[in-house]
Formats: structure tokens, C-alpha cells, sequence
């Protein structure tokens, strides 16, 4: 939201950012549009919300014409995480550095309008990221933010944390919040953001698309709110596989035998353990062992 705007005006964004349908967005832009401040800033805001008041008229025209088309659907596949937040936040250019994804990126707001999902592959463990449309976008789908497992907050600046969050009302997920572009502060912008992370307690990274900052503490981060285990194999006498087995945490050994072939448990005879679950290499174990991040086992089988 613009500063200096007034007590009408914030209401009416609101109201905005709560619509459901296409008719409630466009009458909500319409009392912004009267309740914009007259300044050149002002000006500014105005001709942004009319350009996107005529985008609406005209989807609105074009749906009685050819009937309206539905957003582009989302299979959930895996653990899935969703990027949410304002116009201009740089969700595009997060997911092109989280996935494979190649995102078309702009400078303009509202180049997103449907949603681009792209495969995080972190160390072996694979998730869902999806890149929704500004929250302000009449694309976006509060939907799939109801059923993500975790919601990721880009912002800006701190501020815009708590208008996102009051439009999470049903989303059961985890959060995380990045602050985006941090290469654009300076060394005292960075430390007082510090100094309000830490005060508020926020749980939030700092984070650069541009030169790669905290990129890899958040991928880091989803791996964790996953509450997965990678656990890798080995047969005798030869090197530990270079993929592991992903399976949910307090899982035993018999869990991965039977991930690998089910069945698999049944042939083994002896089990040996290298890694955090073990008191000392090749350790011997049994079936029921619980397994903990980056346990190394050896099975022996008939």
C-alpha cells in the first residue's frame, strides 16, 4: 500500500484484497480510485489501479463472450510450497533460483497471471514449488494457499507481513518469510533490519535473487519443515549410492528394506549402521532401529 493514503482508502484495499469474485474486486478498485490521494504519487496510484480496473472490464467482457476460463490447475505432487506476496516481491526470480523452472521475469507488477510450478532438488529430496500470482491479482488463488504445506512469505519490508497474514484464515501450512532484494540496502538498512527481525522474534531470512544470498539457508529451511530423514544405501564392498532413500523422520530400517523392494526386509540377515542413529561405524542393528539424516546402512541378504 502507498503511503500517505487515507483512512477510505485503506479500508477499501482491504475489502480489495478480500474480494472473492471478479465484480466485488472491480467495485473495491473503484473506491480506491476515488479514495486516492492527490499527490504525485497519488497520481501515480491512480493510473496503475484504473489500468488494472480496464483489465478486469475487459476479462469481464471477454468471459460473456466466450464463457469464463479457469486459472491454470495445480497438481499437488509431494510436499508442496507455495511463493505469496505483493507485485514486484521477485517470487518469479526466487523460483527460478529454488528450481527448474525459467519463470518469465519482469520488472512490470502483475507479470505473473497463472501459476508457475517448478522441482526444488535439494541433496536427493524433491519438492513442489509453486509461484503464485500477486495477492492483488485477480489470478490469484487463495485455494491452493489453503492446501500448500508450506507458505512462503516474499516481501519487501517487514510491513507487509501482517496484510498477508490476515488473508490466511483457512491455510493450515508452516510459514517462512524472506526479505527479498537485500542486496539493495546498505550496510545500515541490513543492520537495523537485523536489530526488527530480532525484536519481533520474526522467524525470517534475508535473502538476495540477485547475487545468491541466503539462497541456499532457504532451501535449507524448506528441507527441514519437510520432516523427511535421507537416508543412503550401500552394498559390500562397494561405494554409498549417490541418491538417497527420502522417507518421513522416526522411520526404522525395516521401513527403508521394504522402500527399496517390498519384501526386502524378510531376505536380510544383517545390518550394518554408519552415521548419526549409530554409537560407532558399521554398526550392527536390527529392523527396528530408528533412523535419524544421512545414516549410511549396508544390508547383507540372502
Amino acid at each position: 500500500m502507498t503511503t500517505n493514503v487515507s483512512f477510505e482508502y485503506a479500508i477499501a484495499e482491504k475489502k480489495y484484497l478480500n474480494a472473492q469474485t471478479m465484480e466485488e474486486k472491480m467495485a473495491c478498485l473503484e473506491e480506491m480510485i476515488s479514495a486516492a490521494p492527490s499527490h504525485k504519487g497519488g497520481e501515480n496510484l491512480r493510473a496503475e489501479l484504473k489500468l488494472r480496473l480496464k483489465k478486469f472490464k475487459e476479462k469481464q467482457e471477454k468471459s460473456k463472450k466466450v464463457g469464463k476460463s479457469g486459472p491454470k490447475g495445480v497438481k499437488k505432487e509431494g510436499f508442496q510450497a507455495v511463493l505469496i506476496g505483493f507485485p514486484n516481491s521477485g517470487k518469479s526470480s526466487l523460483l527460478s533460483k529454488l528450481t527448474n523452472a525459467k519463470p518469465k521475469i519482469s520488472e512490470h507488477p502483475f507479470n505473473t497471471i497463472q501459476p508457475e510450478i517448478g522441482t526444488m532438488d535439494y541433496e536427493g529430496v524433491r519438492a513442489q514449488i509453486v509461484d503464485l500470482p500477486a495477492i492483488t491479482s485477480d489470478s490469484f488463488d487463495i485455494g491452493i494457499v489453503n492446501t500448500a504445506d508450506l507458505i512462503i512469505f516474499v516481501v519487501e519490508n517487514i510491513s507487509e507481513i501482517d496484510k498477508i497474514s490476515k488473508m490466511l484464515t483457512r491455510a493450515y501450512g508452516k510459514r517462512i518469510v524472506v526479505i527479498n532484494k537485500s542486496d539493495l540496502l546498505s550496510f545500515e538498512q541490513l543492520r537495523k533490519l537485523n536489530e526488527t527481525i530480532k525484536s519481533k522474534k520474526l522467524a525470517a531470512l534475508q535473502i538476495s535473487c540477485v547475487s545468491g544470498l541466503g539462497i541456499l539457508d532457504l532451501k535449507e529451511k524448506i528441507f527441514q519443515y519437510m520432516n523427511v530423514i535421507r537416508v543412503y544405501t550401500k552394498e559390500p564392498s562397494k561405494p554409498v549410492s549417490r541418491l538417497p532413500v527420502v522417507l518421513p523422520e522416526n522411520s526404522t530400517v525395516k521401513d527403508v528394506a521394504e522402500a527399496i523392494r517390498k519384501g526386502f526386509s524378510k531376505m536380510i540377515i544383517e545390518t550394518h549402521l554408519t552415521g548419526p542413529s549409530s554409537k560407532f561405524p558399521n554398526q550392527k542393528v536390527g529392523l527396528s532401529h530408528i533412523l535419524k539424516d544421512k545414516d549410511i546402512i549396508e544390508f547383507h541378504a540372502r
